[in-house]
């Protein structure tokens, strides 16, 4: 019997391991002069990690995880993200003593999608996190540090950074109400994945990629009008720092991520040479979160992107 690969994974070889080292030897040269320190996890970690901070009704949770029984009966997961990882290790380690605490690492995740272009079941990722700066500039200088990278391995490459904010809790709570009775006039003509979302987690729906949610959304309240003073003037301060380094970038309020832990700045990296799985690079603010895994309540920041992704868009 001829055994391959599982479905949704693949071997890195020949050309496309040179690809690899390519990129891991820039992120190391680049992390270095950014000032972030290397870790390393364990490629999987106690399901309650995953489950709460990504959100109970992210697709992530939901539908993604690879999550299993060991023989003990204790609940494990295949790590299908790579920030709460490293605030769980960060925490255990007692890496958050001195601020702020500015970790990358370069390894595996794990997600039961429907393969395609550009993702993958397991998937090579790399993150760089800041933990403990509230200050804008800890936002711009990943957003220059994710801008520099592309540039530098992709120089050819046509692409768009877009940002947007989410503002405090508060702000989102406020708007997921809003947002709720609105797309509950259009519950009917929603797909039936957005009409599960429409009560538990409406933000959700932004993400959807179906035609007529789309419709739907296009139309739908900007989480813009519902920012605090505090935080529309912090991201104002982002967005012209980001005009003082000449990085041009595009708001885009449906901005959301997929995740349930951002919180004020997210921004994303896109590309139309990719097809439908456009991403390059994703990433924000996630206040709180530090806190909610058990650590000091503490700020944090980062972004993750997908190597797969920048190895096809490299040249041979």
């Amino acid at each position: 019997m001829k055994y391959q690969p599982v479905r949704g994974t693949h071997d890195i070889f020949g050309f496309e391991i040179d690809k690899y080292n390519i990129i891991v030897k820039k992120i190391n040269e680049l992390a270095r002069i950014y000032n972030f320190k290397e870790i390393k996890t364990p490629i999987f970690e106690s399901t309650k990690l995953f489950s709460k901070p990504l959100g109970d009704q992210s697709d992530v949770v939901l539908k993604e995880m690879y999550t299993f029984l060991d023989r003990n009966k204790d609940s494990l997961t295949l790590r299908p993200e790579y920030t709460t990882p490293m605030i769980r290790a960060a925490i255990s380690n007692n890496l958050l003593k001195q601020l702020p605490c500015k970790l990358y690492g370069i390894g595996s995740m794990f997600r039961r999608e429907r393969p395609q272009k550009g993702r993958y079941r397991q998937f090579n990722q790399i993150n760089f996190e800041n933990f403990g700066s509230t200050d804008s500039f800890a936002d711009v200088e990943l957003i220059l540090l994710a801008n520099n990278f592309i540039k530098s391995i992709l120089p050819n490459l046509n692409f768009k950074l877009y940002i947007n904010s989410l503002g405090d809790r508060e702000t989102l709570n406020k708007y997921k109400k809003q947002l709720s009775n609105y797309l509950l006039k259009y519950k009917k003509e929603l797909s039936e994945d957005s009409k599960d979302k429409i009560i538990k987690n409406p933000i959700r729906i932004l993400d959807s990629k179906n035609k007529n949610d789309r419709d739907i959304i296009s139309s739908a309240p900007a989480i813009i009008e519902f920012l605090s003073k505090d935080a529309l003037n912090q991201f104002n301060e982002i967005k012209n720092i980001l005009k003082n380094f000449n990085i041009k970038f595009e708001e885009k309020y449906s901005l959301v991520r997929g995740l349930d832990y951002y919180c004020h700045t997210v921004f994303e990296f896109k590309t139309e040479d990719l097809g439908t799985q456009d991403t390059i690079i994703g990433g924000g603010r996630y206040d709180g979160l530090v806190s909610l895994l058990g650590g000091n309540d503490i700020s944090g920041v980062g972004w993750a992107g997908g190597i797969e992704r920048i190895m096809m868009l490299m040249k041979k």
